[in-house]
């Protein structure tokens, strides 16, 4: 858990930084409200967090040799962890699923939010299990543990966040005026 906080701290700052400079072109529009081009920026700057806390860091600090390690690790079979043990015992191997799921959550909820054509279900589904897939085979040439049980983790949080957000936008009064502020 310290190593999370530790990304965190470092990682937010970076993240924040590219994603505004990722989206300075949508802060020029005049089509869309304050409200939805920091909504923007707040999406990019988490998803870019998660990939400098999955793959980044790696990468930052290791250069082109980080993709050069010595062992590939790779898990296919879903759910193995129930049949054996992790070394690193039951209690971190459940922080670590847990980490997964929660890590997700945020992209779930403001992936809809903020890209009106991701409401749907399966659209938003799709965005997010192709980003976690793309982070586990990235993390297999880093040497770091690429693992089908991250991946279904990643994509039930995602599916939680979507969920939180069609619970929101199904109880707010005037959400369609709400929706509409947020899409412009």
């Amino acid at each position: 858990m310290g190593m999370v906080i530790g990304m965190t701290i470092i990682g937010l700052p970076l993240s924040c930084l590219i994603a505004g400079f990722l989206t300075r072109g949508i802060r020029r529009r005049k089509d869309l409200t304050k409200l939805r081009k920091g909504l923007i920026w707040g999406w990019a700057s988490y998803a870019l967090l998660v990939f400098f806390a999955t793959v980044g860091f790696d990468f930052l600090i290791l250069g082109p040799a980080a993709f050069h390690p010595p062992v590939h690790l790779i898990n296919v079979v879903p759910f193995v962890w129930i049949q054996e043990t992790y070394q690193m015992g039951f209690a971190r191997m459940i922080e670590q699923l847990l980490l997964n799921i929660v890590m997700f959550v945020p992209l779930g909820f403001l992936t809809p939010v903020c890209f009106p054509k991701f409401r749907p279900l399966r659209p938003c589904l799709l965005s997010l299990t192709g980003y976690s897939l793309t982070i586990e085979i990235l993390q297999f040439f880093i040497g770091r543990s690429a693992d089908i049980d991250d991946l279904i983790m990643n994509t039930l949080g995602g599916i939680l966040g979507w969920l939180i957000f069609c619970a929101v936008r199904r109880t707010q009064p005037g959400r369609e005026k709400l929706l509409k502020d947020f899409s412009e």
